[in-house]
């Protein structure tokens, strides 16, 4: 986490050392956790991560008053004035107007990519066997051949360009959940002629901002294994 007293504590997706929620424990394998935290950490906003067990969030009694009723994670505590944010696209844009000095742009602005990529055509390829699987899986390629030719086209090391930007952020924590959990549950990976997709995935994971929060992929293999279960079985 970014040196100096936290301005914020962000809960996460995680499992706690004690309790429901605890600010020890070890990180779980959400995207959208991942994304805010790079984003406090890529504009040096010092924070304190807080570990909330996602499978028991209902028995956190003052969750529905501070996330609005959405019981969602992440969310977050605005330590200097005790407001509390829910939403990982509104916590990335409130940060990016309260410090601009590190500008890593806002989700409604920064390039419109991979939005069909994760969940829809993963999950669909995810949870489809038989006759119906190909097409499923040559659904999910074409979504990633778009991210091909945007990469391409642009001739940039990131999607914001020359540096990281908020779609950076958002997108490859989803890229890597397919990567491991696609692998892991179907076997699937990405032909390495995709080779602007892999090569941009693999600049964001040298970055400190991705090192620091990206969790074990163990968590990522036995939570898409759960996922598929309980989509199957619905």
């Amino acid at each position: 986490m970014s040196d100096g007293k936290p301005l914020y504590e962000i809960y996460v997706k995680g499992a706690p050392k004690e309790g429901l929620v605890s600010g020890e424990g070890e990180l779980g394998d959400c995207p959208f956790s991942q994304r805010t935290m790079m984003t406090f950490e890529e504009k040096s906003i010092p924070y304190k991560r807080m570990y909330v067990d996602e499978y028991h969030m209902g028995d956190i009694p003052w969750l529905k008053d501070v996330t609005e009723g959405a019981c969602q994670i992440p969310f977050m505590k605005e330590l200097e004035t005790g407001k509390w944010y829910h939403d990982s696209d509104f916590m990335v844009s409130y940060v990016e107007d309260k410090f601009p000095k590190r500008k890593i742009g806002k989700p409604d602005t920064d390039p419109q990519v991979g939005n069909n990529l994760f969940p829809t055509a993963f999950m669909e390829y995810l949870t489809t066997d038989g006759s119906g699987e190909k097409a499923k899986k040559e659904a999910l390629l074409a979504e990633f051949q778009k991210l091909e030719d945007y990469l391409a086209k642009n001739k940039a090391d990131y999607f914001g360009g020359s540096d990281i930007c908020s779609t950076d952020m958002a997108l490859s924590p989803r890229v890597k959940h397919i990567f491991v959990g696609g692998k892991a549950v179907k076997g699937f990976e990405l032909p390495s002629s995709y080779k602007e997709v892999h090569a941009w995935l693999n600049r964001i994971q040298s970055r400190p901002s991705w090192k620091k929060c990206m969790p074990d992929e163990k968590w990522l293999v036995d939570g898409w294994h759960k996922k598929r279960e309980m989509e199957m079985k619905s």
